[in-house]
């Protein structure tokens, strides 16, 4: 028996970017705008943006 996924709504996903958006900045000038991990917040990111788009269209 496999997991269900979380589901978020509209407030729960901006509230998540929000989060994603402040790691990706304290990660990119950590590491640099090129190091891997920087590279993953940023995918992360744009994935739960793209997300966010869908909800509120």
């Amino acid at each position: 028996m496999g997991k269900e996924p979380i589901k978020l709504g509209p407030y729960e996903l901006r509230v998540y970017i929000e989060y994603l958006r402040e790691e990706l900045l304290d990660v990119g000038q950590k590491m640099g705008l090129s190091h891997q991990l920087t590279i993953q917040a940023s995918e992360k990111l744009d994935y739960f943006l793209n997300e966010y788009k869908k909800v509120n269209n």
